[in-house]
């Protein structure tokens, strides 16, 4: 089954979507790796967590608009976070 080609805002609304659930799982992180740092299991399983959002989800609204990509880019080179 083939990937739709998704429109200008969707593919915002994901990219949105899938970074909000990235920053609140690097929330996660910081605080279990502060109280429960002997859990690498955990751990690790938070960091995989965000790095497949962003390859699975976030990637796939770049990949159909690469412009959105250079949004985001340029709005984490302007503000030092990923919005």
């Amino acid at each position: 089954m083939g990937r739709s080609k998704m429109d200008a805002d969707l593919a915002r609304i994901l990219a949105t979507g899938a970074t909000n659930a990235s920053r609140e799982l690097n929330r996660l992180y910081d605080i279990f790796s502060r109280h429960l740092p002997e859990d690498k299991e955990l751990l690790m399983a938070i960091a995989m967590a965000m790095g497949e959002i962003g390859l699975q989800v976030r990637q796939r609204a770049f990949d159909a608009h690469p412009e959105l990509e250079a949004e985001f880019n340029q709005r984490v080179e302007k503000y030092d976070v990923l919005t």
